[in-house]
């Protein structure tokens, strides 16, 4: 199963709003593969800046951040801290699944995606 966890950048440092995510970690199974670009996405000034004008349309919104998954190719799961609508229906249109994951299972996405799989995942 290939994962990927949004991520701040190579320190695996979970990224809490998964919209804003400058990276995404991926993973097989529970081992670290590597680090993906998410580009085109919100990073945090864009997102406010986007946010002073009205959307016209949530679809713009949605595919807006649809590009920001194009390096997630074969993802099967996404494990996040907090996902916004728009970023959820990106994500679901991609074909992946999203799972919430808590402080609990750890502020690096590495020990977060192993504990989510050791049975933490409640």
């Amino acid at each position: 199963m290939k994962i990927a966890v949004p991520v701040e950048g190579e320190n695996l440092k979970i990224v809490k709003r998964t919209g804003q995510a400058p990276f995404f970690a991926l993973f097989d199974d529970t081992e670290f593969d590597r680090i993906v670009e998410a580009p085109s996405g919100h990073g945090h000034d864009e997102h406010d800046e986007h946010h002073e004008h009205h959307h016209g349309e949530d679809e713009e919104h949605v595919e807006g951040h649809g590009k920001s998954l194009v390096n997630l190719s074969g993802v099967d799961l996404m494990l996040v801290r907090m996902i916004g609508p728009h970023m959820k229906e990106a994500v679901g249109r991609a074909g992946i699944d999203v799972k919430k994951i808590r402080e609990k299972h750890g502020d690096l996405a590495d020990e977060a995606v192993k504990n989510f799989f050791e049975g933490e995942n409640t």
